[in-house]
């Protein structure tokens, strides 16, 4: 990705949702049963709650993630002030990826009982960006958008909103193993 494309497409994430065209966007309602087919994240580390829509036309997927006010996370993070922490967004992004990935790796919007999970290993993060601080009892409304996927690797933008406001951004880089 070239440098002024990339900044462009900063730009771009902190400002502007990443756009669900409703012509070609299949609404479906995915859980933790079935999204544990399709990725290898178990949990306390598992962030998806569900998967919302997904475009294979746009490699576009939206995903949900409650941030639970339980969460033993809060007790460090910080004490009388607690916030979702940002490499915990960057995660939550990158599995709603990876959950992205496995729906374009197999041409299909369907999770069927014998799904590989995609397994893959992020690799960089081009940026990361936080427009506002995620507290304990927010849904994180999670978008990603395939950049560039091959068998090698894949590259992708992806946004937290809540309330429809994008809380933060970040473009990430994965190596399929």
């Amino acid at each position: 990705m070239e440098e002024i494309e990339k900044e462009e497409l900063i730009h771009q994430l902190k400002r502007t949702a990443i756009y669900l065209s409703p012509d070609s966007t299949v609404a479906v309602n995915y859980t933790k049963p079935d999204i544990d087919k399709i990725i290898p994240h178990r949990s306390p580390f598992a962030l998806i709650n569900t998967i919302r829509a997904v475009n294979l036309q746009e490699g576009v997927i939206e995903v949900s993630s409650l941030v639970d006010a339980n969460d033993p996370i809060f007790a460090g993070h910080f004490p009388g002030m607690p916030i979702y922490p940002g490499v915990m967004q960057i995660e939550s992004m990158g599995q709603a990826g990876l959950c992205m990935a496995f729906f374009l790796k197999n041409d299909t919007t369907e999770i069927a009982n014998g799904s590989i999970p995609v397994k893959g290993l992020f690799t960089r993060v081009h940026n990361a960006g936080f427009n506002k601080s995620v507290m304990p009892g927010d849904t994180m409304i999670i978008r990603v958008k395939s950049l560039e996927d091959d068998d090698f690797m894949g590259l992708m933008s992806a946004q937290v909103l809540v309330n429809d406001e994008i809380y933060s951004h970040s473009i990430l880089e994965v190596f399929y193993a």
